[in-house]
């Protein structure tokens, strides 16, 4: 099934809002909750600050580093979904011929979705 979506053999609709809009939002969403919770363990510090300044192995918090892995590959997932899907839009909409305007407005919508979706997990960084 994710061959076949990457490859652009799904259908155009199937792919750009179960997988493209859905998936992104769901993936954002993961991402959001996992730095939340990981910054109720930083007390208002970036990540970087945290591990460098105040972090101890053995006194640390258990869970500040399990939320600090979770968050950083939650940013690692988004962003590789990210990329295969914007492709996987594309060459979608390469195979659409029904529509020029439909094939535009989909490249225009994902790229458009994946920047909102990044700038908002920026937003709610804890870097």
């Amino acid at each position: 099934m994710l061959s076949k979506l990457f490859k652009g053999e799904l259908s155009l609709a199937a792919t750009f809002w179960k997988f493209g809009i859905l998936g992104l939002f769901i993936l954002r969403y993961v991402v959001v909750i996992f730095g939340n919770l990981l910054a109720g363990h930083l007390q208002g510090r970036s990540i970087h600050g945290f591990f460098l300044h105040h972090f101890h192995p053995i006194y640390s918090s258990k869970l500040s580093i399990l939320w600090t892995l979770c968050y950083l590959s939650g940013l690692l997932v988004l962003a590789v979904y990210s990329w295969n899907i914007t492709v996987a839009v594309w060459r979608s909409s390469e195979a659409y011929d029904k529509s020029n305007w439909l094939t535009f407005l989909s490249r225009l919508g994902i790229v458009c979705m994946v920047v909102a979706v990044w700038s908002s997990v920026l937003h709610h960084s804890v870097f």
